[in-house]
């Protein structure tokens, strides 16, 4: 990788000469000025875009209205699930376990408008039941926040056949377009909302995640569809790309837990190439992932409470710091070989070159 980057840079060096060059000797006045009309352009567009959102945060009254959410057993959904209870919307959230303390704090801590209701987004019944029931209830389905996701961090040749990849995508991507198609008439009645839950993994595809990431990037393209070929119905879509958040899906012990699992499931062809100790590399970039966590999930649920009240809303939150902004968005636009470069010199740099004596 370092000799190609060396020889790469060879030709960047005279590319840039000869490009600057060129643009020196085609320097005519209208070219200056055409050149900073277009930096001032994406400056002003930006800037516009900004105030706009400032000045335009017109709410919606939430009394009357139903606010669909599933994944609510922990983490986003349980979470999302108070606060719009707290704003006055009748929550209707979404768990797996009805009996679990994820549903049960919910019940404790939320009004008695708040319904917790099993729904597996991997069945349609299960779906099904649920819209119906909001039909009976009378109310207006003003938003569809599709939460319901799972994690799975493995090399992508591990499990047996793509049992993995079918697991990932039931739940992170089918689950999402069936909530969605079964709750679109109503949707199209209130001209409420659909909030998408991405990921920054759907832009920038990290080491053994693939699987997720494969996931995550189909809900931004599900996102882009369904808002383009809704324009017209006042149904608004909005997708979130959060970063890394601690949550349940980045927990190191269930994530450990299902490595070991998937591993044991795999072709003893493939186990022999990678070798049993080569989990124990994953025990050493999981510090990784607990360092790019924030610890507060406050940014997203913030953007989410944003997509379902505000008048106009964004179409893309990215939720993260200015850091978050600079390590993913910007880096995800960098020249693929540089990119494949520096996730490289990342996940060695916390594995301290172990992995290079278990192969």
């Amino acid at each position: 990788m370092m000799s190609m980057l060396r020889k790469l840079f060879r030709y960047f060096i005279p590319s840039f000469i000869g490009t600057y060059l060129l643009w020196y000797l085609l320097n005519p006045v209208w070219f200056n000025h055409f050149c900073i009309i277009c930096f001032l352009s994406i400056i002003s567009w930006t800037m516009a875009y900004y105030f706009y959102e400032m000045l335009n945060q017109e709410t919606i009254d939430p009394s009357g209205k139903i606010v669909l959410v599933t994944g609510c057993d922990s983490g986003f959904g349980n979470q999302i699930a108070y606060r719009l209870d707290q704003l006055g919307f009748h929550v209707y959230a979404g768990v797996l376990f009805p009996d679990d303390d994820g549903a049960q704090q919910l019940r404790q801590k939320c009004s008695k408008r708040l319904k917790i209701l099993k729904l597996d987004v991997t069945k349609q019944e299960e779906v099904d039941n649920v819209v119906e029931q909001i039909k009976q209830s009378g109310k207006p389905l003003w938003a569809l926040v599709n939460n319901a996701g799972i994690a799975i961090s493995v090399p992508f040749d591990w499990g047996n056949d793509i049992d993995v990849y079918r697991k990932v995508f039931d739940v992170n991507i089918f689950g999402v377009v069936r909530a969605t198609k079964s709750c679109m008439p109503l949707l199209r009645q209130s001209k409420g909302r659909i909030i998408n839950v991405a990921s920054i993994c759907g832009r920038l595809t990290t080491t053994w995640t693939g699987h997720y990431c494969m996931a995550k990037h189909c809900v931004r393209v599900f996102s882009d569809i369904i808002r383009r070929e809704t324009i017209n119905s006042g149904v608004k879509v909005v997708t979130l790309e959060p970063a890394f958040f601690a949550t349940n899906l980045t927990n190191v012990e269930r994530l450990q837990r299902l490595r070991e699992k998937i591993f044991d499931e795999t072709h003893e062809e493939i186990q022999r190439v990678y070798g049993k100790n080569y989990l124990r590399y994953f025990t050493d970039t999981d510090p990784m992932i607990a360092l790019m966590s924030h610890k507060s999930i406050d940014l997203v649920i913030d953007a989410m409470i944003n997509g379902i009240i505000l008048c106009h809303p964004k179409l893309y939150y990215r939720c993260g710091n200015y850091i978050d902004l600079f390590m993913f968005w910007a880096i995800s636009h960098m020249p693929e070989i540089l990119l494949d470069y520096l996730l490289d010199m990342a996940v060695s740099y916390y594995t301290q070159g172990k992995h290079k004596k278990w192969n």
